[in-house]
């Protein structure tokens, strides 16, 4: 399967290096400041949902577990994001706004997707 992921984020160039450098550096990045990726495919803001009981859990579970977390560094942490496919021809073919920072779609969806590419 010939595919590429792309991760768009919206942080500031030295938050960005850090969490790349940390989790998953071998992904091309795309920064988008103004947002206008995430307007685009209208992804939301929340503080209620990102300061939820299930992200709280997830940094408590973060903590315990001794895992590092990522300075902000000033951003917007109301932010949410989301996972998205789309085909060479820029349709997509999966679309998952994030109901909270912790909201991912689960792997077999992703999967599933990519093979119907």
């Amino acid at each position: 399967m010939n595919t590429r992921v792309f991760i768009i984020s919206f942080g500031t160039l030295p938050a960005l290096q850090q969490w790349m450098n940390e989790t998953c550096g071998t992904f091309d990045v795309l920064l988008d400041r103004d947002r206008t990726v995430y307007k685009a495919y209208k992804l939301e803001r929340s503080r209620l949902r990102s300061r939820s009981p299930r992200t709280i859990w997830l940094y408590f579970t973060y903590w315990l577990q001794g895992r590092k977390f990522h300075d902000s560094h000033g951003d917007d942490t109301t932010q949410l994001g989301g996972d998205f496919i789309v085909d060479k021809n820029g349709i997509l073919r999966l679309v998952y706004p994030s109901h909270d920072p912790a909201d991912r779609p689960p792997v077999d969806d992703l999967l599933s997707a990519l093979k119907n590419l």
